[in-house]
């Protein structure tokens, strides 16, 4: 089976509004292009910006439809063996208390080395 069959993608997709930030300056180049310095000028930046627009269009066109899997089989699960103890016991809550540095109170600073 040909990948051209099936059902047809469309040619041209929505437009990137990100887009508009290169094409907007260039319509406003063209439009002072076309006022102050020739007409046709300002029509090939005009156009430039069409075509611009176009090839943003083209390239955000929607991805072919994939084809629909067929529906799984549901097997029953395997049988699983009971579940083994633990290789060791856990300790009861509160049965030994974080190790934490003596507090000195009092007397003179430590001796130094």
């Amino acid at each position: 089976m040909s990948p051209r069959e099936g059902p047809s993608r469309p040619k041209f997709g929505r437009i990137d509004p990100f887009c508009l930030l290169a094409v907007l300056p260039v319509l406003f180049v063209a439009g002072i292009l076309g006022a102050l310095v020739n007409v046709l000028l300002g029509l090939g930046f005009a156009a430039l910006a069409g075509l611009i627009l176009l090839f943003d269009s083209w390239a955000n066109r929607p991805g072919p439809v994939p084809p629909a899997r067929p529906p799984r089989v549901r097997r029953p699960a395997p049988a699983r063996a009971p579940a083994r103890p633990p290789a060791r016991v856990p300790r009861p809550a509160g049965a030994r208390a974080p190790v934490r540095a003596p507090i000195r109170r009092a007397g003179p600073p430590p001796a130094t080395r």
